[in-house]
């Protein structure tokens, strides 16, 4: 059996590329399934969130075995995501996942790679849906992940690769018992430390009891209808109007602009400077300091970010 598709012609083996690696089962089967599919020049990135002490050096060291295993070059990065969180007032699981980025573009600048493969699943697609619908997410967040995409982080521009969105967790397992992959259980896996890990555990099957049905290919199958009328919107929506080189947005350009067009954009601006976490309400605090006349005019952001607006100029600065 195998996890992959036919991978698009856009993600040629031929080319190099980052596979993240935590030593789970999901990215172990990914990796393996990658040197089966002949993408032979890999560099594994795995990286140490300094949150569970041996166990997650002993994760480091078995992924730094299997590489050597295996002939393949290994990155571990090491990050301190509880002191980080503490410091930008994020949650423990915004903190680690914006270090995890942070890793993976320092990877990809030293080693001049521009893309990633990450081990993210069709179980993963459903619990980010539900995260984002209980957020009040609009089509952009009902899409969960994509396929593809793109995020710029410390000035890297790095291609973001999900080959096994479609691929379910029992079809992970079923691949690693049939090869014979070797991986690591986290333990926190199987605790309520995350939001992730609580719709699993305990979301998810309470609404499948009520439905008295397995609830994820309904849930995926809204989440596909939602990626197709956003990808509408997207194709309609226009062009940011920058305002000079600064990264501002012209403020009167803006303000012209109809409330649900406006707000798009500026989740699209928010999302593109790279603010964690933004939404609806996130998208509002900027919207207010663009339409106001007060002064100073400026509000908080995620991550330690500010907006803010002088000389018909919206602008962010941390």
């Amino acid at each position: 059996m195998n996890v992959l598709a036919p991978l698009p012609a856009k993600w040629p083996p031929s080319r190099p590329w980052l596979v993240a690696v935590s030593g789970g089962i999901d990215s172990m089967v990914l990796w393996h399934a990658l040197r089966g599919a002949g993408y032979g020049d890999l560099v594994v990135v795995h990286v140490e969130h300094g949150l569970r002490g041996a166990d997650s050096e002993a994760d480091g060291a078995f992924v730094r075995a299997e590489a050597e295993r295996h002939g393949t070059p290994c990155e571990i990065r090491r990050v301190e995501a509880a002191a980080f969180a503490k410091e930008r007032k994020l949650s423990l699981e915004t903190a680690a996942r914006e270090l995890r980025y942070r890793a993976f573009a320092e990877v990809a600048r030293e080693r001049r790679i521009a893309g990633i493969f990450l081990a993210h699943h069709a179980d993963d697609q459903v619990e980010t849906v539900l995260m984002n619908f209980l957020r009040g997410a609009g089509s952009r967040g009902l899409s969960g992940m994509a396929e593809e995409t793109a995020r710029r982080v410390d000035g890297v521009e790095l291609a973001l690769v999900r080959p096994l969105l479609a691929v379910s967790r029992e079809e992970i397992e079923a691949y690693a018992a049939a090869h014979e992959v070797a991986w690591r259980e986290d333990a926190s896996n199987g605790s309520d430390f995350a939001l992730r890990n609580r719709i699993r555990r305990r979301l998810l099957p309470e609404i499948e009891a009520v439905f008295g049905r397995d609830a994820r290919a309904a849930i995926l199958r809204s989440a596909r209808l939602a990626s197709l009328d956003e990808a509408w919107v997207a194709a309609a929506l226009g062009d940011l109007p920058s305002r000079g080189e600064t990264g501002g947005l012209d403020v009167a350009a803006l303000r012209a602009f109809p409330e649900a067009q406006r707000n798009r954009l500026l989740l699209a601006w928010l999302r593109q400077s790279g603010v964690p976490d933004c939404g609806f309400a996130e998208v509002e605090r900027v919207a207010a300091v663009l339409l106001s006349d007060a002064r100073p005019a400026k509000a908080s952001l995620p991550g330690g970010r500010q907006v803010r607006r002088r000389a018909g100029t919206l602008f962010l600065d941390c």
